[in-house]
């Protein structure tokens, strides 16, 4: 599995996690639930600014200051969010872009473990976390009656022709 694919997959996620909050009324998207991050608004930036963040500490080599928003004020609407989602992707490609041969596998320090991880591992720790929010705002879509969208990977490698298997699956007998 290449972490490139699982990064284009988590942003055709957060593309169809956004036209899934255009369906619903703006104050269902920011009614604080008692969630992790309150509504599914501030969960979903919160996981932007996270990427966000991992991506530029990645970039620059060490940990820096970490993204912050006043959702409030700067987040009132889908599009704003939308903004922000395409902002924090072409970040995410620029650095990817820059890797070198090699380059997934160079240390990265992370003060707070006391220890240096993979690149590699940084950047499924970003895919991690997403689904993680992601999965928790697919709770409370469901709490209020509504279908959140349907992100399955393998539909994902076959709308984007990521799929690297050749033939016809076999059915078992």
């Amino acid at each position: 599995m290449d972490i490139r694919d699982l990064l284009e997959y988590n942003w055709y996620c957060s593309r169809k996690f956004l036209e899934s909050f255009e369906k619903l009324p703006w104050n269902e998207v920011v009614e604080d639930r008692g969630a992790s991050f309150g509504s599914m608004r501030n969960i979903f930036l919160h996981s932007l600014e996270a990427e966000q963040g991992w991506f530029r500490h990645l970039a620059s080599g060490k940990i820096g200051d970490w993204p912050r928003h006043d959702y409030e004020k700067e987040f009132q609407n889908v599009e704003a969010m939308r903004k922000y989602a395409e902002e924090v992707e072409a970040e995410g490609r620029a650095y990817i872009r820059k890797l070198r041969p090699g380059g997934l596998d160079k240390l990265f320090p992370i003060t707070w473990h006391g220890k240096s991880f993979r690149v590699e591992d940084v950047l499924m720790h970003i895919v991690e976390e997403c689904v993680h929010h992601r999965g928790e705002i697919m709770c409370l879509m469901w709490q209020i009656d509504a279908e959140p969208p349907y992100t399955d990977y393998p539909g994902f490698l076959l709308k984007t022709g990521k799929l690297k298997v050749k033939g016809k699956a076999k059915a078992r007998k």
